[in-house]
């Protein structure tokens, strides 16, 4: 729930005309309130944050669709994942490793000359 500072703040009236609602009622102030406190994301540190029309939207000027979002989870998974490689590479074991599928292809690269040389001398 809020309090009377923040309903006057949303609703851009003073304290003391929520106060007057308060005592004697105003319907389409509590629905307003009902609305407006229903779309907020209520999870620690987003403050900001809401639900409208579809989108997430923080503080009315940038709006997320879930197909957008969706894809920048499977960016941030995908960078997550090549941040992994990267400090698995650049461990002694990790660096040995990528010298030795280094020398593999070397090697594999000098069969293959080797064996079109013997076709083509033939």
């Amino acid at each position: 729930m809020i309090n009377q500072k923040k309903a006057a703040e949303i609703l851009g009236v003073s304290v003391e005309t929520i106060e007057e609602w308060d005592e004697h009622g105003n319907e389409l102030a509590e629905r307003y309130l009902l609305l407006w406190d229903q779309k907020r994301v209520r999870v620690e540190g987003w403050d900001g944050w809401i639900f409208t029309r579809g989108l997430l939207s923080y503080k009315n000027k940038k709006h997320f669709n879930a197909e957008f979002l969706l894809e920048a989870d499977k960016a941030i998974a995908e960078k997550r994942a090549l941040e992994f490689e990267i400090e698995r590479i650049y461990t002694p074991l990790g660096i040995i490793k990528a010298v030795l599928v280094t020398v593999k292809r070397i090697r594999q690269r000098r069969r293959e000359r080797r064996y079109r040389k013997m076709r083509l001398s033939f």
